[in-house]
């Protein structure tokens, strides 16, 4: 056997085998190369190269087979056995076949030069090396964290929570800051995030996080300032002193930031919303932590607090802010007419005004006051949350009520504002949706419905929104799905996702349209209450049931006008455009215009 080894690879080289055999395994790697390199830009599926590769090794059998039985001659492919000694064209073969190789080795080369070179450009990505998109938040941006409550008394969370909301609040007063809301920040309370995932989600350079130990009178803050791109922390610092001296602290604080994010320090000219007793900021302190609950049980103790701080300081301002603040919350959660406490919120947040000019938060109170009165006073109210902006352009509650009360167009750049701010304000996501959908800008409204049905997945209005935008865009699949996003929480917002479900699956499927008003017909039941009666006009306009439609606006109108000021803009009355009682309805209550 070993005499036939040297006349066996005579006979293969003779063949060209061997050539063959190094053509197919280069030409194979640079056709590999080549697949794996061009899948990103051409958009192949990421298994290519291995089915490839697998389909080049299924076929290298039948490669050697034909260069050992095959041979090429110029009247064409014929078996080596047929072609006559004398006019074999092995060796013109052989050559044909070295130039092949060569030529693949160049291709191997320049795909070898071209891999080394694309896989040392630089790559940008975000934190922690995620490969996502670049992570390059506003840099001047700040979260001020719930500070942990090291006590160890769970009462005594209101402290240091109502501490933290102060802090943030004055870093907010810092123009030169951009501060995310005390509403949003508190949803990361006892969080495991780190600081780049926080950062992430609230598109902010900066986190403020730390810690507050009180005992008795003795206070100690420890605050950390961390830099959520790179990780590293900017700036540390403890603070031990007594409850008296706590707005000296937050100064402290406030001043160390600005110095560590080099930027201004916004030093007050004016008193500071302070007080010299520590009984009344306590007192402050837990009445807003009821407040921020708005239940009216909640808001009715809150307003007690408040009263008490104010018999122990008179003078002390942001226990008026609070009380006036109180009472306008109690005109939306409790039974208190906004006519009869118009008065008393004004003396309130006068007072306050007179102790502390650059209470931003009072202007608020006294512009979301003035813009629901009957009529509202419209320029006063645009005033008044102008102050408060100008005060404070942090205030995400300013941008939102300020945008209730402009034309959309603006209006959407306002509340837009808002929604960076405070992410999870959902007061703030919902008048998004509203103001756009009133200018016919539908995939905002998506966007919005989408936001804020992942801040409640039970929110029934968010699946309304959702499906009217979709079908405006004709994207009818994912306008019946809109229903099936939902999870109510209460059975008559589970009747309100089944008829909206029917009566949308009705419009692609007309042989359900009877079930549809039969559904709608149910929940006209339910029609004095005003968020119901929103999405059954929706449903009735849907199914062209304008008669119905326009039935249900003279009676929802004169009950909720805020409800009706869109009349003229919102494309949803399209088919009601020409009715003569629509128009006397339009006149009567639309306040809002586009530009």
């Amino acid at each position: 056997m070993a005499t036939n080894r040297p006349a066996f690879l005579s006979e293969l080289r003779r063949r060209n085998v061997l050539r063959a055999v190094v053509l197919y395994a280069g030409a194979t790697w640079a056709l590999a190369q080549g697949i794996s390199q061009l899948t990103p830009a051409i958009g192949l599926p990421d298994p290519a190269t291995r089915w490839f590769l697998i389909v080049a090794v299924i076929g290298f059998p039948f490669w050697v087979a034909f260069a050992w039985f095959y041979e090429f001659t110029p009247q064409g492919i014929k078996r080596e056995s047929e072609v006559p000694p004398g006019e074999s064209t092995t060796h013109r073969t052989a050559r044909k076949l070295d130039l092949a190789i060569m030529g693949v080795l160049a291709i191997a080369v320049v795909l070898l030069a071209s891999g080394y070179f694309i896989r040392r450009q630089p790559i940008t990505i975000g934190p922690r090396g995620n490969g996502h998109a670049a992570f390059d938040p506003p840099k001047d941006s700040l979260v001020v964290l719930p500070f942990r409550n090291l006590s160890g008394d769970p009462k005594q969370q209101y402290f240091s929570d109502g501490i933290t909301e102060e802090l943030t609040g004055a870093l907010g007063q810092n123009p030169a800051l951009q501060v995310i809301a005390w509403g949003t920040a508190a949803t990361f309370r006892d969080t495991a995030q780190s600081a780049s995932d926080i950062g992430q989600r609230l598109n902010v350079a900066n986190v403020l996080h730390g810690s507050i130990l009180r005992d008795g009178n003795d206070v100690r803050i420890t605050a950390e300032l961390v830099n959520t791109v790179t990780g590293y922390e900017l700036w540390s610092a403890h603070y031990d002193g007594t409850f008296k001296d706590i707005f000296k602290v937050q100064d402290q604080v406030s001043e160390a930031i600005a110095h560590a994010l080099q930027v201004r320090f916004a030093k007050p000219d004016q008193p500071a919303n302070e007080t010299g007793s520590p009984e009344a900021h306590d007192l402050v302190l837990k009445g807003k932590e009821l407040l921020n609950r708005f239940d009216a049980g909640s808001l009715v103790q809150a307003k007690a607090d408040f009263e008490k701080a104010i018999a122990i300081d008179p003078e002390y301002a942001g226990a008026h802010a609070m009380l006036a603040d109180a009472i306008l919350a109690m005109t939306q959660r409790a039974d208190l007419p906004l006519d009869s406490a118009l008065p008393r919120i004004r003396a309130e947040a006068d007072r306050a005004l007179t102790l502390d000019p650059r209470n931003s938060d009072v202007w608020v109170t006294l512009g979301m006051a003035d813009s629901n009165t009957s009529p509202p006073d419209v320029a006063r109210a645009r005033a008044e949350l102008q102050k408060a902006l100008e005060l404070n352009p942090s205030n995400s509650a300013a941008h939102t009520d300020y945008s209730n009360i402009l034309p959309l167009r603006k209006a959407l750049l306002e509340v837009q504002e808002a929604t960076l701010l405070s992410p999870d304000d959902q007061a703030a996501w919902n008048n998004l949706v509203t103001d756009a959908q009133d200018v016919g800008d539908w995939k905002l409204e998506i966007q919005g419905a989408e936001t804020r049905l992942k801040l409640d997945p039970a929110n029934a209005d968010s699946a309304f929104a959702l499906a009217f935008a979709r079908q405006q865009l004709h994207q009818y699949d994912q306008m019946v799905a809109a229903f099936d996003r939902v999870r109510p929480s209460n059975p008559l917002d589970a009747q309100q996702i089944d008829a909206g479900r029917l009566v949308y699956r009705s419009l692609v499927d007309p042989a359900i349209r009877t079930r549809a008003l039969a559904a709608i017909r149910q929940l006209a039941a339910h029609q004095s209450n005003q968020d119901v009666a929103g999405n059954l006009l929706q449903l009735y306009l849907a199914l062209g049931e304008t008669e119905p439609a326009q039935q249900l606006l003279e009676v929802s109108c004169p009950t909720d006008p805020v409800g009706c000021s869109d009349l003229a803009v919102n494309p949803m009355y399209q088919s009601l455009r020409g009715n003569l009682r629509f128009q006397k309805l339009e006149k009567k209550y639309n306040t809002t215009t586009v530009d």
